[in-house]
């Protein structure tokens, strides 16, 4: 499809080349909201004080680790998954505030596989909480300790 100015019809060269205007590419348009909030870290070894140890492997995530904590900067509903298998059993519980009820509880297991969608806000810290039975928290072994936050609902408040 051959698209001409207004005002021109295609007729001759002579006549086109008189009427030529200049094309600009349009300008970039900013993203209508920030990326997707989102982070996959890892619990793989349990310190007495601080419990499991979350890390993130990859740098580029778009929401940060403070404080053995994943901080929530955006208000809206987060696809939360936690998993992991462990050397003996023992309770873990995922908080988001101090003094809430958590997100998780379990008593006395030996794997995690959960999923669950959650309302969480502004200046919440997502953490873990592990409880042993047996033996001290330096002794579990986990294999496979997963945390992983997606923001479901983008456009609500956010602080950077």
């Amino acid at each position: 499809m051959l698209c001409f100015p207004k005002g021109t019809t295609g007729a001759s060269s002579a006549e086109t080349a008189h009427q030529t205007r200049v094309w600009q590419k349009p300008a970039k348009v900013p993203p209508q909201y920030p990326p997707i909030q989102s982070i996959r870290a890892q619990f793989t070894k349990c310190d007495n004080e601080k419990g499991f140890i979350i890390t993130s492997p990859n740098q580029e995530t778009t929401m940060k680790l403070q404080d053995n904590s994943v901080l929530v900067r955006c208000d809206g509903f987060y696809l939360v998954s936690l998993k992991g298998y462990f050397s003996q059993e023992l309770s873990l519980s995922l908080h988001y505030r101090k003094g809430r009820e958590p997100l998780f509880s379990l008593s006395k297991v030996k794997y995690v596989s959960s999923i669950a969608v959650v309302y969480l806000g502004f200046k919440d810290k997502i953490y873990l909480n592990v409880t042993t039975h047996s033996t001290s928290c330096e002794d579990i072994q986990v294999n496979g300790g997963e945390l992983i936050l997606i923001h479901q609902s983008p456009g609500g408040f956010c602080a950077y």
